[in-house]
């Protein structure tokens, strides 16, 4: 199980009782591909955040390998977007990755409808509307729409506050507000890792 946990925070939890702000402690954990690559994996992610309950935070990666000879997501991903760009269909391959997710929601018994989302991101990838970025991406927004679900916890996209200058590097004062408009509304929240929003909106 690779799992991360970040040094603790400490922020104000959202709910008021009376006059006073409640504080509480508050844990970022970061999990990896193989923390993702099935239900099993996701049903152990479970496990340790129910171990101590500041593990409010939860950042995932995209779903990486079940098995030796098994395919990380994110590389199906890549070579999806490279099969659209020399005009070789990728049906094939999108089957896989949208299979593993439908997988996982399934034997995790979810009532999350990820099927329109999906069809509508394979239309958009064969009429070349969906940059590499924004589509590799993807692995990570799966991954943690299944997970918040999973949970019961917020989901928080990371495009909704993870803010990037043009040059790239990260606009710090513009996400820190943004985080604090996202996160911190709900009391345990899911975070796609990987990717961010560029002033434009891009991904």
């Amino acid at each position: 199980m690779a799992e991360r946990e970040s040094r603790c925070i400490r922020r104000s939890d959202p709910r008021i009782i009376g006059n006073d702000r409640e504080e509480r402690k508050m844990k970022v954990v970061k999990f990896g591909g193989s923390s993702m690559a099935d239900a099993g994996q996701y049903r152990k992610v479970r496990d340790i955040l129910l171990a101590d309950p500041e593990r409010r935070v939860v950042v995932v990666s995209a779903a990486g390998k079940r098995f030796g000879s098994d395919h990380k997501l994110t590389d199906l991903l890549y070579l999806c977007y490279a099969h659209v760009q020399y005009g070789v269909d990728c049906s094939s391959i999108f089957d896989m990755i949208a299979s593993r997710y439908l997988d996982i929601r399934d034997e995790l018994g979810l009532d999350l409808a990820l099927e329109p989302e999906l069809e509508n991101l394979k239309k958009r990838i064969d009429a070349k509307e969906v940059t590499q970025e924004e589509l590799v991406s993807r692995g990570e927004y799966f991954s943690a729409k299944l997970m918040a679900a999973y949970l019961g916890f917020q989901f928080v996209d990371a495009a909704d506050w993870v803010m990037f200058n043009m040059d790239g590097t990260v606009n710090r004062e513009a996400s820190y507000k943004a985080l604090r408009n996202q996160v911190l509304l709900g009391y345990g929240a899911v975070i796609p890792g990987f990717y961010g929003s560029m002033p434009d909106g891009a991904i």
